[in-house]
Parts: structure tokens; sequence; C-alpha cells
């Protein structure tokens, strides 16, 4: 007994001792999307293109079911996303050239199909706002130190306003939640009708218990 008492005493501690090795978390903002606004989607899918793609790839999407789902026409997400250079049945793949990226910023830039169900829309929002210039006048993010992702916002940031700044950050975390799961609304939305259905027909077999047990008892 005092075995197990001590295992699960050490099973508990062990994620405490690991952000304590990994020093202080950064406290995440709120990203405060929202799966349903279609123009954040849309949005978020033109930023993505302009200022993310270039590195970054999502391979498990394609533009015709982004274009699906968000609500333009497979013209507008071939022009809006790819430029008139992808077909609306290709995947959607980095601009990078193999290789570059190890060469230019020494390591490989991750797929991002699935980051927003790694890591989270907050932290997605947190990071794409975290970044500084150290004493060096080089680019680093509170949210990762060490970071090789330049500051891709950076023009955002500097001439727009901090409210458009901000959502700009809010409809890339969109666009990459809806990228993780796109069927997520459509599953959520079941959701609710298969609890409704299952809630009636607990009512109808009670009703049927009652009926039987009517029928028993006389």
């Amino acid at each position: 007994m005092k075995k197990l008492v001590w295992m699960f005493s050490l099973l508990l501690a062990m994620p405490f001792a690991a952000q304590s090795a990994g020093g202080p978390a950064i406290e995440l903002e709120l990203a405060e999307n929202n799966l349903r606004d279609q123009n954040s989607l849309q949005r978020g899918a033109v930023l993505f293109s302009n200022y993310c793609m270039a590195c970054h790839s999502l391979k498990y999407m394609r533009y015709n079911r982004i274009a699906r789902d968000i609500g333009w026409s497979d013209e507008e997400v071939v022009a809006k996303m790819a430029y008139g250079m992808n077909s609306v049945v290709d995947d959607v793949e980095t601009r990078m050239l193999p290789g570059v990226g190890m060469d230019v910023l020494g390591t490989e830039p991750p797929d991002l199909s699935l980051m927003a169900r790694l890591k989270g829309t907050d932290y997605i929002y947190t990071f794409l706002r975290s970044y500084y210039q150290d004493e060096q006048g080089k680019w680093n993010n509170h949210a990762l130190e060490g970071t090789s992702m330049p500051n891709v916002l950076e023009g955002i940031e500097r001439h727009a306003s901090s409210e458009d700044y901000a959502q700009a950050a809010r409809d890339i975390s969109n666009f990459l939640e809806y990228a993780g799961e796109p069927a997520k609304m459509k599953r959520m939305d079941l959701g609710w009708k298969v609890i409704a259905f299952l809630l009636v027909l607990l009512l109808l077999t009670y009703i049927l218990k009652k009926e039987y047990w009517r029928d028993i008892k006389h």
C-alpha cells in the first residue's frame, strides 16, 4: 500500500518537476477565436498564405477542402491562397525549396496542420505576439526562447493599429485551429443532436419500463 501511495505521489510530482526544469512558463493570452466566424477564417487563410507558407505547410489539407469549409469557390481559394500557382486539388505545401530551411534557419520548419491540436490556439496567438528584440537587435520570442522563426507579423505590428495586429494573430490562430480539425464544428453540432436523441430515447425507455412493470404488478 505504501508503495502504491509513493508511486502515485511521484506521478503527481512529475509535471511540476518538468515545468521547473524548463523554466517558468509564460502566461498565455486568450486567443478568443471563433470557428463559426467565417470572415475570420478567410482572413486567416490569406494571412497564413502571405506570412507563413514561405516556410510552413499544411500537408493534411487540400485547397478545395478549405474552400468548401470557409465559403470560397475553387477559383477563389486558388487565387487568394495559391496565387494561381497550384491546382485546387493540391495539398497546401510550403513554398520553401527543400534544404533551404536548414541552410537559412538552422532547422526544418514544421508542418502546421496539427499545431493547434498540439499546442492550443492560445499558445499560437501568444507566440505570434511575443516577439522582442534582444540586446543585439535580433528577434527572439518570450514564448519560445531561441526560436529560429522570424517575426513574420513585424510589418503589421509596426504599421497597423494594435487592434489590427491582435486581430491578425487571432485570425491565423483561428485558421490553424480549423486546419487541425476541419470537422470540429460539424462534430460538435452532431453531438448535441445525439445527446437530444439519447434523452428522448431515455424517456421512451422509462415510459416503456413503467408500462411493463404495471402489467407485472397486476
